[in-house]
């Protein structure tokens, strides 16, 4: 059994007849929900009219679903001015050198190389130790005794012999003396940035180091 549903009463209760778009043919959400709702009006049973908490509860899941999708549509605009933002701050390093950690370091020529150590407490004695390919330490720098922090070495390229290495890339090794004990340390390496990498939203920035390759832009430690 249907029910024709007068004007004023769905007027009464907030509702109005849905509005046709001025584009033919496509109409919002908005207007097939108020429809959908106008068709169960009409063809409810009069013995078992829909319940009220029923249709509130239909009309708030869809305005919360509507205001859901506009969230996420401002959010993503959001994300993607803010990448757009932080990409073009990144070129700025472009050029620039930057510290990542590593366990190996270039030396570069008329350069040398430099990196740094994370010393996580005051420490009598801290060494920084470089290798070449076949794991032969070549050269040992003292830093001496150190505190809690990040501490920079270099290196000529140079041996105690007087000996100079070829450019190219070296492994390096840290120790220091904690209380009495010999601890490894974490070892960073400084490299130049040839280019930034924008990727997807949400993904990050990447830049492109000349002999390391690509790092992404939240594990740079330090801009020089």
């Amino acid at each position: 059994m249907s029910l024709n549903v007068d004007a004023s009463v769905l007027e009464g209760i907030g509702l109005t007849a849905p509005q046709k778009r001025a584009v033919p043919g496509n109409q919002s959400d908005e207007d097939t929900f108020m429809k959908l709702i106008l068709t169960q009006l009409q063809n409810q049973d009069p013995t078992k009219p829909m319940d009220n908490s029923q249709f509130l509860s239909q009309l708030a899941q869809f305005k919360s679903v509507s205001g859901i999708d506009e969230l996420k549509k401002s959010v993503d605009a959001m994300a993607e001015s803010f990448q757009s933002n932080q990409a073009l701050q990144a070129s700025s390093l472009v050029g620039r050198w930057v510290m990542v950690e590593s366990n190996s370091g270039q030396l570069w020529d008329k350069v040398g190389m430099a990196g740094a150590v994370d010393v996580p407490s005051s420490s009598s004695q801290v060494t920084v130790s470089v290798k070449d390919s076949s794991g032969q330490v070549i050269k040992k720098i003292d830093l001496g005794p150190q505190e809690k922090g990040v501490v920079s070495f270099n290196w000529d390229g140079m041996d105690d012999e007087g000996n100079s290495y070829k450019v190219g890339k070296y492994f390096i090794e840290a120790n220091a003396n904690i209380a009495g004990k010999t601890q490894a340390l974490i070892t960073n390496t400084v490299v130049p940035v040839e280019s930034v990498i924008m990727g997807k939203v949400g993904t990050g920035l990447t830049v492109n180091t000349s002999g390391f390759g690509k790092v992404s832009l939240s594990n740079v430690k330090q801009i020089m």
